[in-house]
């Protein structure tokens, strides 16, 4: 039985490798594949397509979608046509979902043309394994104004995480120096805060009615982090936090979750905690009882 069970797990490990294997082979296609592209390399292009692609566009206007064929020879003729240095894509991020045999990449981008922002969409790769490696089969992308784009996201993780730091750095200090403006517009419309109190469980505009009368009266809070850990998902695009505070309460633990927007960083969800030294636990929990809070 033992060894069925070790069998099993040297099976799932070889499985799970095999699939970060295939995402990173994925990626690497597609990564060379827009270079080629910005550096108007059509013979590398042409290595990275199968002979049968397709590309398709969707132009959209806010109101309604006009789909658009596009031929290879047409597209390698635009490329061919274009003035050296004229164009560039920079995608923003990836979701990435690989098989043995097929894949998809996901991808944010915005398009610039003699280095200004030209427009910005969403690409769809399909790529499948053939026996000279992953090639590109299918190519769908959106294509919307300029005014619908977001700055970049950083895809360096270090990047990534020194800018988050930041953003959660100026949030608490907006709070700290009662600057209401910039404190709420650095959370999301949906946001929740679930502050210390049993009750105090708050959409943005509830906490912002409650906060308001403290941000006006220029006694907000302050939080000085004494630990933060910082965790992203692959796309990039969405954050999960937890802190460790010095507060007027005392010290203080907080989870929240980050999502990048095209205005880049927003808080989409903070829970503050109060901490209990475990040996005087009982004598809070006494308390707490004899008080009949209500909870």
């Amino acid at each position: 039985m033992k060894a069925k069970i070790a069998l099993l797990l040297l099976l799932i490990t070889v499985h799970l490798g095999a699939q970060d294997n295939n995402r990173n082979e994925v990626k690497t296609v597609v990564d060379d594949f827009i270079q080629a592209m910005n550096q108007q390399d059509t013979k590398t292009l042409l290595t990275l397509m199968d002979r049968n692609i397709g590309f398709m566009t969707v132009f959209f206007d806010g109101k309604k979608s006009i789909l658009a064929a596009e031929s290879v020879e047409m597209f390698i003729e635009n490329i061919e046509s274009t003035s050296p240095g004229m164009i560039k894509e920079e995608l923003l991020n990836y979701k990435i979902t690989a098989s043995d045999a097929l894949a998809t990449v996901w991808s944010e981008y915005n398009f610039y043309v003699s280095g200004s922002l030209s427009h910005c969409g969403e690409n769809a790769f399909q790529l499948y394994k053939s026996p000279k490696g992953w090639r590109i089969i299918q190519i769908t992308d959106t294509r919307y104004n300029k005014e619908k784009c977001r700055i970049k996201t950083p895809t360096d993780k270090y990047e990534r995480k020194a800018t988050l730091i930041k953003f959660i750095d100026n949030w608490h200090r907006a709070a700290s120096k009662a600057e209401m403006q910039p404190y709420f517009n650095a959370m999301s419309d949906d946001a929740i805060y679930v502050g210390t109190d049993p009750d105090e469980f708050w959409t943005k505009p509830q906490f912002k009615a409650w906060a308001k009368s403290y941000f006006e009266d220029g006694k907000a809070w302050h939080f000085e982090t004494i630990k933060r850990d910082i965790f992203f998902t692959d796309d990039e695009d969405l954050a999960w936090f937890n802190e460790k505070l010095n507060t007027s309460m005392g010290t203080c633990h907080a989870t929240g979750v980050a999502v990048y927007t095209r205005n880049g960083w927003k808080i989409k969800y903070y829970q503050l905690s109060v901490t209990v030294p475990n040996e005087l636990l009982e004598d809070f929990l006494e308390l707490k009882n004899s008080t009949n809070v209500k909870e």
